[in-house]
This record gives structure tokens, sequence and C-alpha cells, in this order.
């Protein structure tokens, strides 16, 4: 990441000068380390719209039709807390205008004319703990079959603090390996850990090669930032 390798270098540059309490010199240096986990968990979006002009209307349409859906999906095994809360609306309007003109008696006539549409959305997310395609393939075709669009928006983890932790190991591990390798071509060594952050909590994100419609790998990376004493 471009931006945090600007930080840090910046950070670097602050250390060259910096001294410990003892007098020695201090390093600060950044580590990234990388987890994976497979994917437990599914995402599944759902919407209804209604075409109607008549906002009011629209909207009890809308309203009718996924309270009909959100029954659809707990007869094919939704629980009420998978159904995440929240649920959004957004409205879209399209309108267009034409000119038409003719000739008569040698006089040009023109008619405008302009046609409107509006549609009104109403959307849910259902958060399943299962990667099991044809359990998540009920649930989507139950949704398609109570008149809502639905489709599987992604995979996650249900819980990533084991994936987290082992990201910070490897983060770590990672500074103090970088360090040691500029200690020791300073001819230094390096002494105790002064500090020790994170910069930014842990990156949470699917791997590219698992936007298939498949459950993937999920990767969880770590920046930290480590302050060495440095002895000679």
């Amino acid at each position: 990441m471009k931006w945090l390798a600007i930080i840090f270098g910046t950070i670097f540059l602050v250390a060259a000068t910096a001294q410990a309490d003892s007098g020695n010199p201090m390093l600060t240096i950044a580590g990234e380390g990388t987890a994976t986990a497979s994917a437990d968990t599914v995402t599944i979006s759902v919407s209804v719209t209604s075409n109607n002009n008549n906002m009011t209307q629209a909207q009890a349409e809308v309203a009718e039709s996924m309270s009909k859906v959100l029954d659809a999906l707990k007869a094919a095994g939704v629980r009420d807390e998978e159904v995440v809360p929240g649920q959004s609306s957004g409205v879209t309007s399209f309108q267009s205008t034409s000119k038409v003109c003719r000739q008569i008696n040698n006089t040009t006539v023109c008619d405008n004319d302009s046609y409107g549409a509006s549609s009104l959305e109403k959307s849910a997310v259902i958060r399943m703990k299962t990667t099991e395609k044809s359990k998540i393939d009920s649930v989507v075709n139950a949704a398609k079959a109570a008149g809502a669009d639905a489709y599987v928006a992604g995979y996650g983890l249900s819980d990533n603090s084991k994936a987290v932790t082992e990201a910070r190991q490897k983060a770590v591990a990672n500074a103090k390996e970088n360090a040691q390798g500029m200690a020791s071509a300073a001819g230094a060594r390096l002494g105790k850990v002064l500090d020790i952050s994170e910069y930014g909590y842990p990156d949470v994100r699917m791997k590219e090669s698992s936007f298939s419609g498949q459950p993937g790998i999920v990767e969880v990376t770590s920046y930290v930032v480590v302050t060495y004493e440095i002895v000679s």
C-alpha cells in the first residue's frame, strides 16, 4: 500500500535521530503479516421493487412485498437473527424528453413529448453461517419465488479473531526480521522493544480469486510499527 509506505518512510526518518532513555539510538520499523482462513458465512442480498409513481402507494407495495419475501425465507430455514437489521430503500427516477417537428402549410410545428417513470426499491441482507451450496440455493430460490431479486453478495468469517491474532504475530515477526537486517547492516544489534502499535485495524477481505460465487479464502492482514532499542 503506497500510502502506508510513505507514512512508514517518515517514521524511519524520524527514528534515525531518536534516542532511547538509556542513551542508545532507536529504530522504528514496520511489519506486515497475513493470515488466511476458509470462509464460513454467506451474505445474501434480496430486494423488491415497485414502479408505482405514487410514492405513498409504492412504499406500501414494497413493504408488503418484502414482508412476503421474509416469510418465504423463514419458511426456507432462515432464522430471525440471520436477517440483518436495518432494511434500506432507494428511489430511481427516469425522465425522457423528445421533440418531433413537422411541416404544416410551410410552417414548422414542433411538439415536445416527455416521459417520466420512477421506481422504489426495498432491500434486506441475510447473513448465514454456512457455505453449503444446496442451503444457499434454497434460500435464494425461495426469495426469487416470492418475487424478489436475490443473489449471493459475498462470503466471510463469522469470527475472525483467530486469523487476526495470527496476522498480528506474523506482522510482529516480520518487523523484527526487518529490524535485525537493518541493525546488522549498521554493525549493531537489537535491544529491547520500546514501543509497538498496530496501524489501523487488520484488513479483512476476500481473495480476488474468491469472487466467483463459490466459497473462498478470507485474507486478514495486520500492519504494525515497532520501535527497538539499538545496542552496539
